[in-house]
């Protein structure tokens, strides 16, 4: 695996049960899904809500 994925999938291991289900059922629609660009575009805006400055923000992928 390269960084990224590697990356990525140590933050997938960080998650609760419950969260990686939901991370794979999102998953799945998107790649399901024909109209992918909506998914996308969902995930992009709740990620701009992320205060990603915030001092008690703690990535799950790397840890900083």
């Amino acid at each position: 695996m390269n960084e990224n994925i590697t990356l990525v999938f140590h933050g997938f291991l960080n998650l609760p049960n419950l969260e990686k289900l939901k991370l794979v059922e999102a998953i799945n629609d998107y790649f399901d899904s024909n109209e992918r660009e909506p998914l996308r575009a969902a995930n992009d805006a709740e990620f701009e809500t992320i205060n990603l400055d915030a001092t008690d923000f703690i990535c799950k992928c790397c840890g900083k």
